[in-house]
């Protein structure tokens, strides 16, 4: 046997339960605390926040995968798809606008039992705009499908998959696998993250689709938490498995061609408690934001606002160098000395920190 589908006992994947406990509870830990967080946010902050989070999964799901997107472009679409007041789709960026759709419907398909055409609909999502690729399909072709690197005449092949005419008997499988999934012995937090892993993994094994595997699967991961917590869990898997893509694709390499996969599930659940971290950190300057603006909203002009909000849209310390007058002056098309006269009016108000001197002046956000 060299990969576990060829396994009589796929999927009995084995592990060590009580490796992964402290990991679980930490996990419920930081959840709670995320949730008395956000708890405390109006309606508007929430979405703000999720919308966020989205944002990074939907950006970090691409970049795995080697496609790059304009963080306005993504934003924009998911504002719009979310009904967010003031937005409209504006975008061209079919691609992009693609991503943001699918993060959406995979949260608002949490709560139902997966299924083939809740799969075929997601790929159908994410690829209709892509040039010969069946959207919507399982592949079909009798071709090996592999997972490969290395130049043309010399490739590495470092997976190969279920054969294309296998997997009308698989996905089934794989679905009711999925559904009839239960640990009660690790309780309801435990259950979702041990199915999160498992299933990312299970869905990476069959790679069913031409093209998207690791885009739907990292999102069938997410919809699999939120699914088995009965809440929405807003987390980006993918920005924590992008930090150190390598290490995810060996981890993925190895857990396939063994259905012992502690390894993995050690992995897995880190990788769960660096994507609720980011989360925590992401609701805690949403807060910080929300109580700066409350405090100093009523003290700004149309133009000082405007450009402390393109500070903030990235998060804590993203805006670059900081502010100084040449930005100021371009995201207001204003003059020099217009500019000159906020930045000084900020600064005494104690909005901004001042640093440096003569034209290295700089501005950052005293948050």
């Amino acid at each position: 046997m060299e990969y576990i589908w060829q396994s009589e006992d796929f999927p009995k994947f084995l592990f060590n339960k009580r490796e992964i406990i402290p990991l679980i509870q930490q996990f419920a830990h930081d959840l709670g605390e995320i949730s008395g967080i956000v708890m405390g946010f109006s309606e508007e902050n929430k979405q703000d926040l999720f919308a966020e989070i989205m944002l990074s999964e939907a950006l970090k799901t691409s970049e795995i995968e080697g496609e790059y997107f304009s963080r306005e472009d993504v934003m924009s679409s998911l504002k719009a798809n979310l009904g967010i007041k003031d937005y409209h789709q504006n975008n061209r960026n079919k691609k992009a606008n693609a991503i943001a759709h699918l993060m959406i419907e995979v949260q608002n398909s949490y709560h139902k039992a997966i299924s083939e055409k809740i799969l075929l609909d997601w790929h159908h999502i994410l690829m209709e705009s892509e040039k010969g690729i069946n959207a919507g399909q399982f592949r079909t072709g009798i071709e090996p499908m592999q997972v490969v690197s290395g130049k043309f005449g010399d490739f590495v092949i470092h997976y190969q998959a279920p054969p294309s005419e296998d997997l009308p008997l698989m996905i089934p499988q794989f679905l009711k696998w999925y559904n009839d999934f239960e640990m009660n012995d690790i309780g309801k937090i435990g259950e979702g993250v041990v199915l999160s892993a498992l299933a990312h993994l299970y869905f990476e094994t069959l790679h069913p689709f031409e093209d998207g595997n690791g885009r739907i699967g990292r999102a069938l991961a997410e919809k699999a938490l939120s699914e088995k917590l009965e809440t929405p869990v807003f987390v980006s898997i993918s920005k924590s498995i992008e930090k150190d893509k390598n290490r995810y694709y060996e981890e993925l390499k190895l857990a396939q061609r063994n259905l012992e996969v502690n390894s993995w599930m050690l992995y897995f659940c880190s990788i769960l408690q660096d994507a609720l971290l980011d989360s925590k950190n992401q609701a805690l300057f949403t807060l910080k934001k929300t109580l700066f603006f409350d405090q100093f909203k009523n003290q700004l002009n149309e133009r000082e606002l405007k450009a402390i909000q393109k500070m903030t849209e990235m998060g804590e310390n993203s805006f670059v160098g900081g502010m100084n007058a040449k930005k100021y002056m371009s995201i207001n098309k204003i003059s020099k000395a217009t500019a000159t006269r906020d930045l000084q009016h900020l600064s005494e108000i104690g909005v901004f920190l001042k640093s440096g001197g003569g034209r290295s002046i700089s501005y950052q956000l005293n948050l």
